[in-house]
């Protein structure tokens, strides 16, 4: 079969997206199979249409249906002006989607990330998280002037029904899904998170210095991320029990970094908080591998990118009481309520205090580590693409 690879081409600075995104097309590359896979992305209109890298196929959906001028444009509404005075449909425009399935005579295409697209042939779809469901209450997913609650439901409520298969990442997304869109059950393929491909590559040490000991965090600015317990809980230890640990915040602003500044500030630690911005693949590997722990704040699930990472990279997890993350990382991490800094604190103090609590949580990591290293993230996929098949067998 011929299948179409639906990427979001995200700069290196978008996150964990982007990471799992990369890590899919290295493992696609790498894979020996007999179907035909081409990456369709989003590019300038003015690119080519297609190119070939690493012999592979690349086409440009924004390519497809270039930018109509203003002439067209007028003659498009008086076209439509006269079907509606003559009672007469007028015709759609084709998807760019449809429109390259058929050029290059696609059976399948495997939609990568929670896209929002047209499409009438048969797709795979990837549900990351359902965030404006579950705690609709954060300004990213309720009011974001790019992707608001509105938004975000019209492309689950388009995408997911009609999908031949969606896939996500545990029992808790899938249960999530189920209770928010109700859908035969089978249809939902779990499908774990692999492990991102940077962690196999080399480290550098960061340019910028790093404390004698300290926390890590990998999380854009979001308010959901909840930067604001770390810097509660950093403020705790110094009060409590006199420890300064340093902490490392690495990802893009996405409006609320100037916030978690001003916080800093305000609990007196700001002496103590790194943010680092963007970090290159080997300066990310370093940053894990030296660190105390990870903590991952996040107040959304139902699974993530960093506590794999962090687990492989041998970096103890100290992680979010969810269900998602229970399920994800069973005994291998130590949980908090992500609203309770005291409880963190308390973890946080724990790793930095006690060795043998310390190794004796990295030692079940390590199992766990070699739980993630099994996973086929694309081999999965194709467990899919076989199973669809002897159904795409049935037409012309």
């Amino acid at each position: 079969m011929r299948i179409g690879v639906y990427l979001n081409e995200k700069n290196p600075e978008e996150g964990g997206g982007s990471t799992l995104l990369a890590t899919i097309r290295k493992e696609i590359l790498s894979a020996r199979t007999e179907d035909t896979f081409i990456f369709c992305y989003n590019g300038k209109e003015s690119a080519p249409y297609k190119k070939t890298k690493d012999g592979f196929c690349y086409l440009n959906v924004d390519a497809v249906i270039p930018r109509r001028n203003r002439l067209h444009r007028i003659g498009r509404k008086l076209r439509k002006l006269a079907c509606r005075l003559l009672s007469r449909p007028f015709p759609a425009d084709r998807a760019p989607l449809d429109i390259i399935a058929e050029r290059e005579n696609l059976d399948l295409y495997w939609i990568t990330y929670p896209a929002r697209v047209q499409l009438s042939v048969p797709y795979i779809y990837t549900v990351w998280d359902l965030g404006h469901r579950a705690a609709p209450c954060f300004p990213e997913v309720s009011r974001s002037p790019e992707w608001d609650w509105e938004a975000r439901e019209a492309t689950y409520r388009q995408m997911v029904y009609k999908a031949s298969y969606i896939i996500t990442g545990n029992e808790a997304g899938k249960r999530e899904i189920l209770e928010n869109y109700p859908m035969p059950p089978a249809k939902i393929r779990i499908v774990p998170f692999p492990v991102s491909a940077f962690c196999h590559g080399e480290e550098a040490e960061p340019a910028f210095a790093l404390p004698a000991q300290y926390f890590f965090y990998p999380a854009q600015f979001w308010a959901h991320k909840n930067h604001i317990r770390i810097v509660q809980a950093l403020a705790l230890l110094r009060d409590k029990y006199g420890l300064t640990p340093g902490i490392v915040f690495t990802g893009s602003d996405k409006g609320n970094k100037s916030y978690i500044q001003s916080q800093c500030r305000a609990y007196g630690v700001e002496a103590q908080v790194i943010f680092a911005g963007f970090v290159s693949d080997k300066e990310m590997k370093y940053l894990y591998t030296h660190a105390a722990a990870m903590v991952f704040a996040s107040l959304l699930g139902p699974n993530n990118m960093p506590p794999i990472e962090a687990a492989f990279l041998g970096c103890p997890v100290l992680i979010t009481d969810l269900e998602g993350h229970k399920e994800q990382m069973g005994d291998a991490a130590l949980y908090f309520n992500g609203c309770n800094a005291a409880e963190l604190a308390e973890q946080m103090r724990l790793i930095m205090t006690d060795s043998a609590a310390r190794d004796a949580l990295l030692h079940r990591e390590r199992s766990l580590a070699r739980q993630f290293s099994s996973v086929d993230y694309f081999g999965e996929i194709r467990n899919i693409i076989e199973e669809f098949r002897p159904f795409r067998q049935t037409w012309g």
